[in-house]
């Protein structure tokens, strides 16, 4: 359960800091690499929550 709380307050202050970000940058850019980076690990830590849940179902 501390684990999802820790998860879910990551994916809060990822998602705050992505909507500061230029969405419309261009991928080889800085600015849009770290875009990408921040999507991808809020795809992943989105995957980890919903596998604690499935967890906690069973």
């Amino acid at each position: 359960m501390e684990k999802l709380k820790h998860l879910l307050a990551q994916k809060s202050r990822l998602q705050a800091t992505m909507q500061m970000m230029d969405t419309n940058a261009q991928f080889y850019s800085e600015d849009g690499r770290r875009y990408a980076h921040a999507l991808v690990r809020l795809v992943l830590i989105n995957m980890q929550i919903e596998e604690i849940e499935k967890e906690a179902a069973h």
